[in-house]
């Protein structure tokens, strides 16, 4: 009899805790849903303060193309050519830009510059960006995924099939072209200005500042989120792509950066790769995320002409 009772009170205790369990676990998940739905579920337009036209660049002339990408909606971008065909034969720089402003239009200048410098230029609005279809960006990995369907379109125009490809992306764009490294290998260098290793990093912080420690335990419940709704590549991180590949790799971060902190993305690679030859770092110990900008708050060319040295030296190889 008193094992018995026993029995029953072990059961009940038992399905007491798994119902706690249950109800914490479904709290929880609710609460990684809300935290990653509200970071990411808004569509971007660039303010017409910070948006370039071209009739601003004499020499700068553009196409505009379309195509698609993982749910059939379609992609705006632009391939970027000086007028002079002698100043586009090195190769091309598929751009990435970042997340919360906007587009492409607001890195005109670069390209500009970039192109003025021997490549062509092919950058996009990436899902829920621009002129890009989307209601919402909806995730981190929408980033590297778009910029894996740019990569493969560009691969297919007449004009810049043959020439070799190199990645540069700025915050947003930074995490997706090391991310990138797991589809397309075969890129010849990679640029990555503000970035970092992988979409839950963001979530990790974001969290952090949201809700303090508890945002440690909804990690898993954020990932699994994810998986549910980008598969395969919510578990892409640059640190794979590096393994991946055997191309250059150019890590830019300023150490006062509050929107993604340096540990996330630079700190993590140079632990590995500090010492190693395919890889440039630069870290600046007084800029923030604006990391384009220099001292006196205009873009730092000098930063892009750095950039431009080291695709040379990569196509060079």
């Amino acid at each position: 009899m008193k094992k018995t009772k026993t029995k029953r009170i072990v059961s009940i205790v038992a399905i007491v805790l798994a119902v706690l369990l249950i109800g914490g676990s479904v709290g929880l998940y609710c609460l990684a849903v809300s935290i990653y739905d509200g970071s990411f579920n808004y569509r971007c337009t660039t303010d017409e303060e910070i948006s370039f036209d071209i009739s601003e660049f004499p020499t700068l002339t553009r196409e505009r193309h379309t195509f698609t990408s993982d749910k059939g909606q379609t992609l705006v971008g632009y391939l970027y050519e000086q007028a002079d065909p002698e100043m586009r034969e090195k190769g091309v720089i598929v751009f990435a830009h970042g997340l919360g402003a906007g587009g492409q239009t607001g890195y005109m200048d670069i390209f500009n510059y970039l192109t003025e410098n021997g490549y062509y230029v092919f950058a996009y609005d990436a899902t829920a960006n621009d002129e890009s279809e989307g209601d919402v960006i909806g995730g981190l990995p929408q980033g590297y995924i778009d910029l894996d369907h740019a990569i493969n379109y560009a691969g297919t125009l007449e004009e810049i099939k043959d020439l070799p490809f190199v990645l540069m992306g700025y915050s947003w764009g930074g995490m997706s072209v090391v991310n990138a490294l797991n589809y397309h290998p075969d890129v010849k260098a990679v640029a990555s200005l503000a970035g970092w290793n992988k979409s839950m990093n963001l979530i990790d912080y974001r969290g952090c500042q949201m809700v303090g420690g508890v945002a440690k335990l909804l990690l898993p419940f954020a990932s699994i989120y994810e998986y549910t709704m980008y598969g395969k590549y919510a578990f892409s991180t640059g640190m794979k792509g590096f393994q991946n590949s055997d191309c250059n790799v150019m890590i830019v971060h300023g150490e006062q950066d509050d929107t993604i902190p340096i540990r996330y993305g630079y700190d993590t690679y140079f632990k590995k790769y500090g010492n190693d030859d395919r890889f440039t770092f630069k870290k600046y110990p007084d800029r923030d995320h604006s990391l384009l900008e220099n001292e006196d708050g205009v873009r730092d060319f000098e930063l892009m002409a750095e950039i431009v040295a080291f695709f040379d030296r990569s196509l060079a190889k």
